[in-house]
């Protein structure tokens, strides 16, 4: 059967207070119970020793000899304590007991037999005078004043018991509410977000860490289905836009043509089959990144050395910097690493040949690579045109462009970075951006070693 979390709490606090009061009771009239039945014991001892103890001074008093009148005496007064008090010589033959008066107050004698029975002996310098027999049933030492005792303490404990019952189920009902709304609210907040509703924020209100952390886990996943839901959202148009310019192109030239505007010539096929290709790049490389980001596209990690990696890129750019008499400082140190050589020659790619195309001629490019730690280091810094602040944390978005119009004409699609950032964190690792406008830029590529 589902219950609401406050119904369980409640449900649970109080059977955890019955049970904790229910054994504190137990444990405490048994503890009172056991010490009274040994203070009752030890002041039924006290009384039979002092009913003996007068016997024998009457004994004393006498001469040595039993007076019956005095036996009585006492021997009535015991019957006022609950007492039966039978006095017999040393031969075992009675000297007094208490039958004539038993039956007198219409007391039944065979009940007797069937009572505690507690049997000594009347000293005089360690002689034997007398045995005494005292019978007795089990209520023996209550009086009525000890009853009553009792009955107020076993009161008490069931009052005490009944007001710590209510007081627990209000404490468990506020426990409880406490609780529950926090979580009643993230129930309500998280229905939002899954309707599309990331506008609101959950407050910090309760003292539990637990709750708090959960408060805060559901705001930042609210943030981050925000984020995600904006970026798709901009991916869809930055997408479209990315297609609809080449598209338009092609459009446009085949309608020209079919309308006899333009000739039909080698130059323009060229063209219209250059905007196909530019189209078919676009298209492969969405798919690209989307297979890398969903781990679509498994990695094949071989030991690499990464300096010759490098090198090997180098060699493919030499023509580009050498048209832009770009100076090249690379700085490096041989690194084993396991990476997918193909994947990390694309990281390598992407951001040389950014470097070499804001580099102005007669510019400088570094190239660092180095271990730090349990990481590999890769740097790569120019001093072309930089990006502005605004822009840096956005250069690895899908299709981000500082400058939309300079990139395109030098043939970018501002999906290069992205591809970057996918390729580094599936290996594990992380790229970073620092860059002032008009001053240069550098990435930062950190690949784990022990990877």
């Amino acid at each position: 059967m589902k219950r609401h979390i406050w119904t369980q709490l409640i449900i649970s606090f109080i059977f955890l207070v019955l049970l904790i009061v229910g054994l504190i009771s137990l444990m405490t009239m048994s503890l009172v119970s056991d010490h009274f039945d040994k203070y009752v014991q030890k002041k039924h001892d006290t009384t039979l020793t002092a009913y003996k103890n007068e016997l024998k001074v009457s004994y004393l008093i006498n001469n040595g000899t039993w007076k019956p009148a005095k036996v009585k005496k006492i021997g009535v007064r015991a019957l006022q304590d609950g007492l039966i008090l039978v006095l017999k010589n040393t031969d075992n033959k009675i000297i007094w007991e208490p039958s004539q008066i038993l039956l007198h107050r219409d007391t039944n004698t065979k009940n007797i037999d069937s009572m505690n029975k507690k049997n000594g002996a009347i000293k005089i310098n360690s002689k034997k005078v007398a045995l005494v027999q005292f019978s007795y049933n089990d209520a023996l030492g209550y009086t009525r004043h000890d009853v009553a005792f009792i009955n107020d303490l076993r009161i008490s404990l069931a009052g005490i018991s009944i007001f710590v019952f209510l007081v627990a189920i209000v404490i468990a009902i506020w426990i409880a509410r406490d609780l529950s709304r926090p979580l009643r609210q993230i129930v309500s907040f998280t229905q939002a977000v899954a309707s599309g509703d990331y506008r609101n924020q959950l407050p910090q209100q309760t003292q539990i860490v637990e709750v708090n952390a959960l408060v805060n886990v559901t705001n930042e996943l609210s943030r981050q289905l925000s984020k995600n839901q904006a970026l798709r959202e901009r991916l869809s148009s930055d997408i479209a836009h990315e297609l609809r310019t080449p598209l338009t192109t092609i459009q446009g030239s085949l309608e020209a043509m079919i309308d006899g505007i333009w000739p039909i010539d080698e130059a323009r096929l060229v063209s219209l089959n250059d905007e196909v290709i530019r189209l078919t790049h676009l298209i492969n490389n969405i798919e690209n990144i989307a297979s890398i980001e969903h781990r679509e596209d498994k990695l094949i990690k071989v030991d690499t050395d990464l300096s010759k990696l490098i090198q090997q890129v180098l060699n493919n750019f030499q023509s580009n910097l050498e048209e832009k008499r770009i100076t090249l400082d690379y700085q490096t140190e041989k690194i084993i690493v396991a990476i997918d050589p193909n994947k990390i020659n694309q990281v390598i790619t992407n951001l040389l040949s950014n470097a070499i195309k804001f580099t102005q001629t007669n510019g400088k490019i570094i190239i660092t690579l180095k271990r730090v730690v349990d990481n590999v280091v890769l740097t790569i810094e120019d001093n072309g045109s930089g990006i502005a602040e605004k822009d840096v944390p956005h250069v690895f978005d899908h299709f981000y462009m500082a400058d939309p119009a300079r990139n395109r004409q030098q043939g970018g699609q501002g999906i290069g970075l992205a591809i970057v950032k996918a390729i580094v964190v599936a290996h594990g690792g992380s790229v970073s951006v620092d860059s002032e406008l008009g001053v240069g830029t550098i990435f930062t590529v950190k690949l784990p070693l022990n990877n």
